[in-house]
């Protein structure tokens, strides 16, 4: 089951400067806000980069794996496609679950956050579906939860997608576009801090309906590929204009603060120019350091958490402005400290991902499966 496709090096650094965003993200909201949402709300969207992570991963995967399923469906097949995904996001899971498993057990410090009950659900990675009341464990894998069930039902979207085109379209579209109203507009929410506050208009659901969240990006992620392949508007978005537009769009629509669907659209168009691009973009792109980060952007993304493990503890760091659990810095101290956390966390990702992530997924491949995965799918 050897890959037939065209390697997309543009998407690479994607996957490398939302990993990062994703990282700030939880800097400002951990740590200390540096900040103030009255100037910019930029980082306080940043939990929009795990959308950009699900439209992305449904383009690459229909790329990758679409002449295998585009026909028919074979167990040989979807058994291969599942023990090559399992070998891409399992081991570095089950390792940083683990690990912080034995932490808190050695520590004592048993909470709700790291419950007991939980650690079934995270390794059967079905801690997305709302079985908890608050996010468990490794916080960020509840979206490694929401895109591995994706994967499952991905042979039979991708069936559907080519044999019954128009049909497909139209029905997988209304689905993405009722999930997004669904998630901010329709369903109950309760933020879990703050029970009598007014609920969220927003897409930054995690344990609960990240499940939904999730599998609405894949989707909207295999439909856009579907536009890719129909070369439409292919002229303008392979320009660095077009490019260069759509990172404006979605900077501005977050800055403002508008509503998240607006910047899904944004996020959309971002990935189709980088995907066409061939401009000074792709230079850019093509550089090591970029393809360096995209490359990593999984461990960035999973080992995020435990260089912040001490300030969870009590860590008090000079010059910030503690008011109960939060905390607050001018722009250039906090720019400093964010700037060393995102430097031990990528040392961190650097060192996972040549102990852990890359030997266990060549390890599984060669055991079970038949095929070597490049490293952005």
């Amino acid at each position: 089951m050897q890959p037939t496709h065209k390697y997309l090096s543009n998407l690479t650094p994607l996957r490398g400067i939302a990993a990062l965003w994703v990282v700030v993200f939880h800097f400002s909201e951990i740590v200390a806000k540096f900040v103030s949402t009255k100037y910019s709300l930029l980082l306080t969207k940043g939990y929009l980069m795990v959308d950009l992570f699900f439209i992305l991963s449904g383009f690459i995967m229909i790329h990758v794996y679409r002449k295998k399923f585009q026909t028919e469906l074979s167990i040989k097949n979807f058994r291969e496609f599942i023990v090559a995904r399992f070998a891409r996001v399992y081991p570095l899971h089950f390792f940083t679950l683990m690990f912080m498993v034995l932490l808190i057990a050695s520590s004592g410090g048993w909470n709700i956050v790291q419950d007991p009950k939980a650690i079934s659900t995270n390794l059967l990675l079905i801690h997305s579906f709302g079985i908890h009341k608050i996010f468990t464990w490794n916080v960020p894998s509840w979206s490694i939860s929401a895109e591995w069930w994706a994967y499952m039902i991905f042979p039979l979207i991708v069936l559907f997608i080519y044999r019954k085109k128009g049909m497909a379209i139209a029905i997988l579209g209304l689905f993405v576009e009722l999930a997004y109203l669904a998630i901010m507009f329709w369903i109950p929410r309760v933020n879990i801090f703050d029970p009598a506050a007014p609920p969220r208009r927003n897409l930054d659901v995690t344990f609960d309906y990240g499940f939904l969240r999730g599998l609405a990006g894949f989707i909207l992620g295999l439909l856009l590929y579907r536009l890719y392949e129909e070369g439409l508007l292919r002229k303008f978005f392979q320009t660095d204009m077009a490019t260069a537009a759509s990172i404006l769009l979605a900077i501005v629509s977050m800055h403002f603060g508008w509503n998240d669907g607006f910047t899904i659209i944004f996020f959309v168009a971002i990935i189709f120019s980088f995907a066409l691009n061939n401009a000074k973009l792709h230079t850019l792109c093509n550089m090591r350091l970029p393809q360096y980060l995209g490359k990593i952007s999984y461990s960035i993304y999973l080992i995020q958490i435990f260089p912040l493990i001490p300030v969870f503890a009590g860590l008090k760091l000079p010059g910030l402005v503690y008011a109960g659990q939060s905390a607050t810095t001018g722009f250039w101290r906090g720019t400093g400290y964010c700037l060393i956390y995102v430097a031990i966390v990528t040392s961190l990702a650097s060192l996972t991902y040549y102990s852990i992530e890359k030997p266990f997924r060549k390890f599984i491949n060669r055991k079970w499966g038949r095929e070597t995965m490049p490293v952005y799918a």
